[in-house]
């Protein structure tokens, strides 16, 4: 047994409960999208220390690619055939809700929404109702190269200011200065999102001066050249973690997910590269980042005895020390601050997207399912500007023509 798994199952000892005598053999289907690397890893050791403590349960996973889940998802939910346990990016959580194949979980015993990051459990709700545990969260916060900021003689940038001081000083060819995620998807809203968010935009008016002033940040960056324009095309993993450890990039906007391909190439925290908050337009304002991660979920199918163990199985993994190794397997943050407090013992390297855990806001804040549509009018904007075939006003003007189009669904 590896050492992940033997901690688990000492974690789920502690759960409590056994098998009842009269339900049988119970096999429980799990969707995901968590097809290799730490979230692969983390899911099926809990799994088989969950079969291990429950011997007459058998746990069912099948993993699908990113792209490939939210259709699976809701082609299951129109036929009414939803798997038992569901792991489900956050902002598509509203949208699955909606369809009325996912159990609430107000109702089942040993429910509490106590102990959490209020972010962390607010997107979980969904007309009043909560509809998920978190599986963890993450964020973005500013990755720099520690020797060429300390050999240019700067410390890593707070401000909108100094950032792009440090970009200029540090865009050495074939260095750029900074680098971010923005090709045509999420990804590209996402990284955009905390610096309009922190000078208090939000997504009803995406062309108010927030979002024009931060979209303008990032034009400017690519017009002086201290960004490349290839960012269009890069993934925030592999491709723009790629440029910062070939030296390409002095900085880059990105999150967790990324320690374990520094890991693999020798890049040690707080030695080859350091981690700070997002920068921020002005000094003293908040840095409101968006808060990410996965949730897990119930499909309402299933018989009485499914329905009773797959809660089991979902609720055993807010245990703390579930939940603690869990998340760091999966290199993302626990979403209970007492769990996080523990967890930073061994990863200092996490404090960064911790510490803005605690202002971190859900995307579906506004819009709940329909996010993706009000997404994809803001990362249209952000290729449109960066490939100048727009001015940042004009790509979010139009932006805002479909945005304002979009019903605002605030029922949570």
């Amino acid at each position: 047994m590896g050492a992940a798994v033997a901690a688990l199952t000492l974690a789920l000892a502690a759960c409590g409960g056994s098998e009842s005598g009269g339900d049988g053999k119970v096999t429980l289907t799990l969707l995901d999208y968590y097809t290799a690397g730490g979230g692969k890893t983390a899911v099926d050791a809990y799994i088989r220390t969950f079969e291990s403590k429950h011997p007459n349960v058998d746990v069912r996973r099948q993993s699908v690619p990113f792209e490939n889940l939210m259709p699976k998802v809701l082609q299951a939910a129109s036929a009414g055939d939803m798997p038992d346990i569901v792991i489900i990016d956050n902002p598509n959580l509203q949208q699955v809700a909606a369809t009325g194949q996912l159990r609430a979980f107000d109702d089942l015993p040993g429910y509490t929404t106590q102990g959490y990051y209020e972010g962390a459990i607010k997107e979980c709700e969904f007309k009043g109702r909560h509809y998920c545990y978190p599986v963890g969260s993450n964020s973005v916060g500013l990755f720099y190269n520690k020797k060429m900021l300390d050999d240019a003689g700067i410390k890593p940038p707070t401000t909108w200011a100094e950032l792009t001081d440090a970009a200029a000083r540090l865009t050495k060819p074939p260095t750029y200065g900074i680098a971010v995620s923005a090709p045509a998807d999420e990804q590209s809203t996402w990284q955009l999102e905390p610096f309009a968010w922190s000078g208090g935009g939000g997504m009803t008016q995406v062309d108010s001066p927030p979002w024009v002033q931060a979209l303008r940040l990032w034009t400017g960056w690519a017009e002086k050249g201290y960004m490349s324009k290839s960012v269009l095309q890069w993934d925030q993993s592999p491709e723009l973690p790629q440029q910062f450890l070939q030296k390409k990039a002095a900085m880059m906007i990105n999150g967790p997910w990324i320690f374990p391909l520094l890991n693999e190439a020798g890049w040690k925290y707080n030695q080859d590269y350091g981690i700070a908050k997002v920068p921020v337009q002005r000094p003293g304002q908040k840095v409101v980042a968006p808060l990410g991660g996965e949730t897990w979920t119930l499909g309402d199918s299933g018989n009485g005895a499914q329905k009773k163990w797959a809660w089991e199985f979902v609720k055993g993994t807010q245990e703390p020390a579930v939940m603690q190794q869990l998340t760091k397997e999966m290199y993302i943050v626990p979403t209970k601050p007492a769990v996080t407090a523990e967890f930073l013992k061994g990863g200092e390297e996490y404090a960064v997207f911790a510490e803005q855990s605690l202002t971190a806001r859900p995307r579906t804040t506004e819009y709940g399912a329909n996010y993706p549509k009000v997404s994809q009018a803001v990362w249209t904007a952000i290729q449109a500007a960066l490939t100048g075939t727009k001015t940042p006003e004009e790509a979010l003007k139009e932006a805002q023509q479909t945005v304002g189009s979009v019903p605002r669904q605030q029922g949570q």
